[in-house]
């Protein structure tokens, strides 16, 4: 009976050393009862070869290589080959090697098995890895992001979609091309009034869509302007109903009219009342002239202002690594090796925990905070600063 050649699983063998590779061969052969198409590869050169010629499911790579180790293919895979599984397999295993490993995506980290009974449990850890079938891209799904978010990105991406908003009742959209928003609408209301009203939604859902023409274009600044004056009127009117009435003070009940008197004349004795003692105190303010009186200018303390952090880096790449935009950012390679290691653990949380799927990551530390955004197509760093 032929196999079925969608039910094979493809799994790379990356090792320098050949016989070991043949080894493998013949026992992961034996122990998948022919349900593994198995490659070997002796070196880097050769394994993206293998990969060039057609999709891996697994690449089990070895740590000391020659010309070029585990960790620094982990790194290229993560960035050519972002949906293939990574899994090390070393004959040479400490602390050191396990936590570069795994923070350059690698899945598990393990030892070169030296008897049957750790060639089968090897078998095992892989055979289950491969039960879980990644998703394309960062392996996310765009939820419970906010709209600012979803914005900046595709702006700075220079994207053409539809941003598709509801809350309830209400539902509008936002048309986003090459990076320019160019339309909003929401009921009746259209242009920078509708692209506010959508921005202040505290509550509801959003999708992004293919691009398609608007049935006009009422929308020409720049993105920047329109989110920060979105994100003013919304604070502003979060602040108005925060505020509490000040239009009758308290005491206003309580308090005498005010009585209106006359303006003392040069000369006239002012008394002044000690407000502690009751005790008048007469002096003769006005010997000399008047002078002339100026209206008085009355000086409001300054409102309340929320604090805003100052944004420190920002880092926005594709699922293959590709840097789309970057601003002050000191390690982005780094970074997209986080984006990978985050997406790849997302998936295995969300399968475990009956909590929905992720999202975003938040860090914070201090005064510093990150927040990373796994999209279905790109990856998004911001860090902010005191």
């Amino acid at each position: 009976m032929p196999k079925d050649t969608q039910s094979l699983r493809r799994v790379l063998f990356v090792d320098d050393d050949p016989q070991f590779l043949e080894l493998t061969r013949e026992l992961m052969g034996v122990f998948s009862s022919g349900q593994w198409e198995i490659t070997t590869a002796a070196n880097a050169s050769a394994a993206f070869a293998v990969l060039q010629d057609h999709a891996v499911d697994l690449a089990v790579v070895d740590v000391q290589m020659g010309v070029m180790d585990g960790i620094q293919l982990l790194s290229l895979l993560n960035r050519g080959h972002p949906n293939v599984q990574k899994v090390v397999l070393t004959g040479f295993a400490n602390e050191n090697y396990r936590a570069a490993c795994l923070s350059n995506g690698a899945e598990l980290f393990l030892q070169k098995p030296t008897n049957q009974e750790g060639w089968r449990s090897l078998f095992t850890a892989l055979n289950e890895l491969l039960k879980y079938k990644p998703e394309e891209g960062f392996r996310g799904v765009l939820r419970r992001v906010s709209i600012p978010d979803v914005l900046q990105m595709e702006c700075l991406a220079r994207n053409s979609s539809v941003l598709e908003i509801s809350n309830g009742p209400m539902q509008g959209n936002i048309f986003v091309e090459e990076g320019h928003i160019i339309h909003a609408q929401i009921g009746d209301r259209t242009g920078e009034d509708a692209f506010n009203q959508l921005l202040s939604l505290s509550g509801g859902h959003f999708s992004l869509k293919p691009f398609a023409e608007p049935p006009t274009r009422t929308i020409k600044g720049s993105w920047e302007f329109l989110v920060m004056e979105a994100a003013r009127q919304r604070d502003e009117a979060a602040s108005d109903q925060a505020a509490p009435d000040q239009t009758t003070p308290p005491q206003a009940a309580s308090a005498p009219p005010p009585v209106e008197t006359a303006a003392p004349a040069a000369g006239d004795e002012v008394v002044l009342i000690d407000a502690e003692t009751g005790e008048p105190m007469a002096t003769d303010l006005l010997a000399a002239p008047a002078p002339e009186t100026t209206a008085a200018t009355v000086v409001p303390p300054p409102a309340p202002t929320s604090f805003r952090p100052k944004v420190e880096e920002i880092l926005i790449c594709s699922v293959h690594g590709e840097v789309l935009h970057q601003w002050q950012c000191r390690n982005v390679d780094v970074w997209v090796n986080f984006f990978e290691f985050v997406s790849q653990r997302a998936q295995r949380l969300a399968q475990a925990l009956p909590l929905g799927k992720f999202d975003r990551l938040e860090i914070q530390s201090g005064d510093a905070r990150a927040v990373v955004i796994i999209a279905a197509d790109r990856g998004v760093m911001v860090k902010t600063g005191k």
